[in-house]
């Protein structure tokens, strides 16, 4: 499949999975991304205080630090603490992945259940490696991002005018999508015994599908972080709270929900692309007995 088709099969599916979310009622799994969603907004939030703490302490108490030292080490205060909140602002998205792998890993599964009638032998050491799988590999597209973000950033800083804001703002955000698909669509393919070099490869010649997971997963969240920070200049009347209220809570649901459509929609899209049911470590659903279960619907 050439960009633009698989781009359309990873789209398609997020509409197909909200249907297998709610036929399958794998709908409560999305507790868990809401309670680290909040866990992350409250440590991002603690790191943003404490980072305005030190800074309005410097201002306020500048010609009393004595020493050069002291100055030194409170903007080394400041900075380590702004690149912390960036952190967990900016690469939140990839907080989720890492952090929901146990999940998200199960909900895949569970889907490739669904639509091939395998499954995989429960492996407590087969957990863990995924784990470690998914905290390795998205580490690592973490740092190639943010590597690629600085070199925009100091680029668009020799560029003046609206090049500059695509430069530094809008193609970064657009890598991103890659490589939040590239996470999702992992999970798959650790399941197939590639290696994360094969992995790469596989990513590479599938591009359209990771901008297609990745773009999705990514707008949910940037919509409700931008009405969110918005939120606050709306205007007090009684309309204009209802309305954008609505909107906020609409988007957060769409923002919590994003991690569990997109494995779903990277599993149904895989298997388009695979079929997932060639699968040589996945196994006929059997029954508590040990038999077929299709073939004894069958019979």
């Amino acid at each position: 499949m050439n960009f633009f088709k698989l781009y359309g099969l990873g789209i398609k599916n997020y509409w197909l999975g909200i249907k297998l979310l709610i036929q399958h009622r794998l709908y409560w799994f999305i507790l868990f991304p809401i309670a680290l969603f909040v866990l992350i907004f409250l440590i991002g939030n603690y790191f943003e205080q404490v980072e305005y703490s030190i800074s309005s302490d410097v201002q306020q108490n500048l010609s009393t630090i004595d020493s050069i030292n002291g100055l030194i080490w409170k903007t080394i205060r400041i900075i380590f603490f702004d690149q912390l909140h960036y952190m967990f602002t900016k690469f939140t998205m990839y907080l989720v992945i890492m952090c929901l792998a146990p999940v998200l890993a199960y909900v895949s599964e569970k889907v490739e259940e669904i639509i091939t009638g395998k499954v995989y032998k429960w492996n407590f050491f087969q957990i863990v490696k995924d784990i470690k799988r998914a905290v390795v590999l998205n580490t690592r597209l973490i740092l190639v991002e943010y590597a690629i973000i600085l070199i925009l950033l100091g680029i668009g800083t020799l560029i003046g005018g609206q090049v500059r804001f695509y430069i530094a703002f809008v193609i970064p955000i657009i890598i991103g999508f890659y490589f939040y698909g590239f996470g999702y669509i992992d999970y798959i393919l650790e399941r197939r015994r590639l290696d994360i070099r094969q992995s790469i490869h596989f990513v590479g010649r599938h591009k359209g599908l990771a901008f297609a997971l990745g773009s999705i997963y990514a707008s949910c969240f940037l919509s409700f972080d931008y009405v969110w920070r918005k939120f606050p200049t709306v205007s007090i009347d009684n309309a204009s709270q209802i309305f954008w209220g609505t909107i906020l809570v609409v988007l957060f649901i769409l923002a919590v929900s994003a991690p569990i459509l997109t494995i779903i929609s990277s599993t149904l899209s895989m298997h388009e692309i695979v079929d997932l049911s060639t699968n040589e470590f996945s196994v006929k659903k059997e029954d508590k007995n040990g038999v077929d279960e299709n073939a004894d619907n069958a019979n």
